[in-house]
């Protein structure tokens, strides 16, 4: 006979398997969906795909491969934006004591109640005023701007428990606040920066309203937009590449987890711990 712990090990287990292919199902059911056309698909989209229609990628990365791009560039140059100013305004509000640190310190952080949708419109007139709609600055700078606040809050937390006998040696030795920061603050935080870069990252990746609302011009447009562009004539939309697109849009992503999944991992917990 089974041993008790041994039998709640084994419906764990079962609980867990279960849920990991309820989160796979629509990956797989995606996967499925590109190899078929639009009479495969609505005839049986469970069925296996028969014959296997490959061309679909083909056309997908010729259509979308500018719109990755440009997701790419943008979200890497607003994350790294982000990264500098929050690891900046971290440091000075973990381990440097100024007038109204706490009071400035609370007030960024009541930024992070207000919902987005509130300040979408004056952020499009402000964007709109400046002359920088219809650029690639609309997406970097909102972005930057954005991540700020949380990224501030998650630097601040994380580097007020570094050892401040590590700054007081180097300053004691000669070094200069710059050097501080380049050389001691920023490589012994690199695990909640590469956390803040790939959650910066993903939000900007799949950002819709906003790339909608600020850029016109296709050949800047971002791939959440450009994953709309497979509806043709009488409103038909060829759903087989437009799934492939789905897939391919999506390998940066896991290039990025796959990447930095272990920093990703060890900020989130030594975060925690820390809070």
């Amino acid at each position: 006979m089974l041993k008790s712990g041994t039998g709640r090990q084994i419906v764990i287990v079962a609980l867990l398997a279960l849920l990991v292919f309820l989160t796979l199902v629509p990956i797989l059911f995606m996967i499925l969906s590109s190899l078929k056309s639009n009479a495969q698909i609505l005839g049986d989209f469970w069925a296996l795909p028969s014959p296997a229609r490959w061309s679909n990628y083909g056309a997908a990365f010729i259509s979308i491969w500018r719109y990755v791009l440009n997701t790419v560039y943008y979200a890497v140059s607003g994350s790294i934006g982000v990264i500098l100013l929050s690891a900046l305004a971290g440091y000075l509000f973990a381990k440097k004591s100024f007038p109204g640190k706490n009071l400035l310190f609370f007030m960024m952080l009541a930024m992070m109640m207000i919902p987005s949708v509130l300040t979408l419109i004056p952020s499009y007139v402000l964007y709109k005023n400046m002359g920088l709609t219809n650029t690639p600055w609309a997406i970097i700078i909102s972005s930057a701007a954005g991540g700020q606040v949380f990224g501030t809050f998650l630097c601040r937390t994380y580097m007020a428990g570094l050892p401040g006998e590590l700054f007081e040696a180097a300053r004691m030795d000669g070094a200069s606040e710059v050097r501080v920061f380049a050389q001691i603050v920023l490589p012994l935080s690199l695990p909640i920066l590469a956390t803040l870069f790939i959650m910066q990252s993903v939000g900007v990746y799949n950002d819709y309203i906003w790339p909608l609302l600020t850029i016109q011009d296709s050949s800047l447009q971002v791939i959440s937009v450009g994953l709309t562009i497979f509806t043709k004539q009488f409103g038909i939309t060829d759903m087989g590449p437009q799934f492939a697109a789905y897939a391919i849009s999506s390998l940066p992503l896991l290039l990025i987890f796959t990447f930095g999944m272990k920093y990703y991992i060890q900020g989130m917990t030594q975060g925690a711990l820390k809070l």
